[in-house]
């Protein structure tokens, strides 16, 4: 957990690359500030016509994805219990494991770019998550102490060059009798390529759910991973 002064040169150090903006977020009886770009749409676009990014290393942790959202709700409404482990990866700017942290959940957020760490720490502050652990996690070389008796992920299922060593990362780490649980936004399609390679691993079952995006429907596949018995 950061102290004042850590917190507020993190911020400061953020404040030189981004404007910043603290958002209110609610997710059932649950409300939370999350440090989010402001005006990540105007932001984006600034920074692909300076050329600064690329399809290859756009700031898709930036972004609180749909299926975060239905994911948060997911674990909002299930009952923490003491011991049971929670590890979130690609968690971008931590909304869905903030949100476990508050309901009680034993949470470790993770991704891979500092910048998504720095923002995620710094609203596990302000909301007074001391609980939660959050830290840099590369896939292709994980480094945990520990396994998981859960495994979260939103929105990770886009790019079929990371799903072998996600699939990796999940086999290594998932305790005994564990259970991994993604969301993805339907119109992807890399979920099939994604559960292709998961087959001989792991049990899937998934259902649909609907989310309102811009007063229009939005269809998640919320995924279910166990191994088999």
């Amino acid at each position: 957990m950061l102290d004042d002064k850590q917190a507020q040169e993190l911020e400061d150090n953020l404040r030189q690359r981004y404007e910043l903006e603290w958002d209110k977020s609610r997710v059932r009886d649950l409300s939370l500030k999350i440090l989010q770009i402001k005006d990540l749409e105007a932001y984006l676009v600034s920074q692909i016509e300076s050329e600064a990014w690329s399809l290859e290393n756009f700031p898709y942790w930036a972004m609180v994805w749909d299926a975060a959202l239905i994911l948060a709700d997911f674990m909002v409404a299930q009952e923490p219990v003491p011991d049971r482990r929670i590890l979130e990866v690609g968690a971008g700017l931590g909304f869905v494991g903030l949100f476990a942290a508050a309901r009680g959940h034993q949470v470790t957020i993770t991704d891979n770019h500092p910048d998504a760490l720095a923002f995620a720490m710094l609203s596990a502050y302000n909301n007074k998550l001391s609980a939660v652990s959050i830290q840099l996690l590369d896939w292709h070389h994980p480094e945990l102490s520990q396994s998981y008796d859960w495994i979260l992920g939103a929105e990770l299922l886009y790019n079929p060059k990371f799903f072998a060593p996600l699939v990796e990362l999940c086999d290594r780490y998932l305790a005994p009798g564990g259970r991994i649980y993604l969301t993805q936004t339907a119109h992807f399609k890399g979920q099939y390529i994604f559960l292709e390679q998961t087959k001989n691993r792991f049990l899937v079952r998934y259902r649909e759910k609907t989310l309102l995006h811009d007063q229009e429907p939005q269809t998640i596949l919320f995924f279910e991973l166990r191994r088999p018995d």
